[in-house]
C-alpha cells in the first residue's frame, strides 16, 4: 500500500468503524496537519532501510458521528513490520564492529523488537485504556505488510518528548505520573502474560540472552570508557552472572503489562478537571515483567544529579500506592529489591540497546540518563540481595487475591 491509500478517506473510515462497530461514522474529508516525528527512534532509523510507506502522518479530518459533524485532528501511525526493525537493528550491530557483529545476529528476533507491529496494536485493543491516548482505529493485514494505529493528535498537551528537559519534570508530574502508572499497573496485573504480548522476560530467555548482554556491555565499555567505568562494568558483569539468582527471585513476584519504554520521550500530560494526567504513546515494547520496572526507567530519566537524593522516596510513593489498589506490596524492603532486579534487567537490556545506536547516532540524552541509572544501582544495592530476601510469595497467590474485594481497599 501506499501512502496515498493509508490517507484515503475510506480506508479511514473502515478503520474507525471496526474500531468502533456501534457507532455510526462516515470520513467526509482528510487534509494533511503538520507533525514533528522525530522522537519516533525506531521508525525513523527504519524508514531509511524500506521502501515500504511508513511514518507518522498528521491529519485534520473532518467526519460526521452519529449524525454530528466535527473535525478532528489526528495522527496515522503506518508502522513497520518487526522483522524490518529487527534487520536495522543488526545493521546497527554490524556498523558497531566486535563483538557485536557477531553476537547480536544470534539474537535479533529476540530482543523484544521482532513483534513490535502487532504488540502496539493489542496494546490499543485491550479493555482499559488508563494512560493511552484516545485511539480512532488500528489496522493490520500480514498480506499486505501493512500496520496502522490512528490516534489523536497530541497537541494540546505539555511535557511532550521532553527528554533534552528533565528539570521540566516538578515533583508534581513526578507524583502525578507514579500515582497513574500504579493504577496501570495494578488494573493489569496477571497471572500470565496478556494474548498478544511475545517475548517476554524470563530467567530462561535472559540466561540464555546473556552472549548478547555481554557483547552489549563490551560495546559500551569500548565506544564510552568515560560514561561506563570499569566500576561499572564490574557492576553489570557481576549482574549477568548473578542473573540465575536475581530472576529466581523476580519469578516469584507479581508481573504486570509494563510500557517498557517509559520515559519522556513517549510520554506527555494532558491537563483535566483532576489535575494533571499522563499520558504514554508508543506501546510496541510493552511486555510482562515486575511492575517496578517501569517505574526504574522513568526516575532514571527525570531525575538529574540535584534529585538523585529524592528517588527513594519516590519508589516509595509509589509502592504506597499500588499497595493500596492491591493490598499484596506490605513489604517495603522486599519491594525496593523487585525494583533493583528490574534495574538490573534495565541496564542489561534497554541501555545496552540504546548505547548500540548512540555508538553510530549519538543521543545527547543519553549520557545524563546513565549516569541516573547507575545512581539506582548505588541506591537499590541489587547485587547484594540474592539469598538474602525472605521467602517471597508466590506471584500466582498475589494476582489470585487481587480479585477478591478487599484486596482493593486503598488504605
Amino acid at each position: 500500500m501506499t501512502t496515498a491509500d493509508f490517507l484515503r478517506p475510506i480506508f479511514l473510515e473502515e478503520m474507525m468503524r471496526a474500531h468502533a462497530p456501534a457507532r455510526q461514522i462516515r470520513v467526509l474529508a482528510v487534509a494533511p496537519l503538520a507533525l514533528d516525528s522525530s522522537a519516533s527512534i525506531l521508525t525513523a532509523l527504519t524508514a531509511g532501510q524500506t521502501d515500504a510507506a511508513i511514518g507518522h502522518f498528521g491529519l485534520a479530518v473532518t467526519l460526521e458521528a452519529d449524525g454530528r459533524r466535527q473535525t478532528q485532528r489526528l495522527v496515522l501511525k503506518v508502522k513497520p513490520p518487526g522483522r524490518e526493525i529487527s534487520a536495522m537493528l543488526a545493521s546497527l550491530a554490524q556498523a558497531c564492529g566486535e563483538p557485536l557483529a557477531t553476537v547480536y545476529p544470534q539474537f535479533a528476533a529476540r530482543t523484544g523488537f521482532h513483534h513490535t507491529h502487532r504488540r502496539e496494536l493489542a496494546a490499543y485493543q485491550l479493555p482499559i485504556a488508563g494512560l493511552m491516548p484516545t485511539i480512532w482505529g488500528v489496522y493490520a493485514d500480514d498480506a499486505r505488510q501493512a500496520y496502522c494505529v490512528l490516534m489523536e493528535y497530541l497537541d494540546d498537551v505539555t511535557l511532550l518528548n521532553s527528554v533534552m528537559a528533565p528539570e521540566a519534570w516538578t515533583d508534581a508530574h513526578i507524583r502525578a505520573a507514579l500515582t497513574q502508572l500504579a493504577a496501570w499497573h495494578a488494573a493489569h496485573l496477571t497471572p500470565s502474560p496478556p494474548h498478544g504480548f511475545d517475548d517476554q522476560p524470563s530467567l530462561a530467555h535472559m540466561r540464555q540472552l546473556a552472549p548478547l548482554w555481554e557483547a552489549l556491555l563490551a560495546n559500551a565499555a569500548a565506544h564510552f570508557p568515560d560514561l561506563y567505568t570499569a566500576a561499572r562494568q564490574r557492576t553489570l558483569r557481576t549482574a549477568i552472572a548473578q542473573i540465575p539468582a536475581y530472576w529466581a527471585v523476580l519469578e516469584t513476584m507479581p508481573r504486570t503489562l509494563i510500557h517498557n519504554d517509559l520515559n519522556p520521550r513517549n510520554t506527555c500530560f494532558k491537563t483535566s478537571p483532576d489535575g494533571l494526567r499522563l499520558c504514554a504513546y508508543d506501546w510496541e515494547l510493552a511486555t510482562w515483567h515486575v511492575p517496578q520496572y517501569d517505574v526504574v526507567e522513568l526516575l532514571s530519566f527525570v531525575l538529574g544529579p540535584d534529585r538523585y537524593g529524592l528517588r527513594l522516596g519516590y519508589l516509595e510513593h509509589y509502592r504506597q500506592v499500588l499497595h493500596g489498589l492491591t493490598g499484596h506490596y506490605a513489604d517495603a524492603a522486599a519491594f525496593r529489591a523487585g525494583a533493583g532486579y528490574a534495574a538490573l534487567d534495565f541496564g542489561l537490556h534497554r541501555l545496552g540497546m540504546y548505547l548500540m545506536a548512540h555508538s553510530v547516532s549519538p543521543y545527547p540524552f543519553l549520557p545524563r540518563v546513565v549516569d541516573s541509572y547507575f545512581d539506582t544501582l548505588a541506591q537499590l544495592r541489587p547485587l547484594e540481595l540474592p539469598g538474602a530476601l525472605p521467602e517471597p510469595r508466590r506471584a500466582s497467590e498475589i494476582v489470585r487475591e487481587k480479585c477478591q474485594p478487599e484486596a482493593l481497599i486503598v488504605s
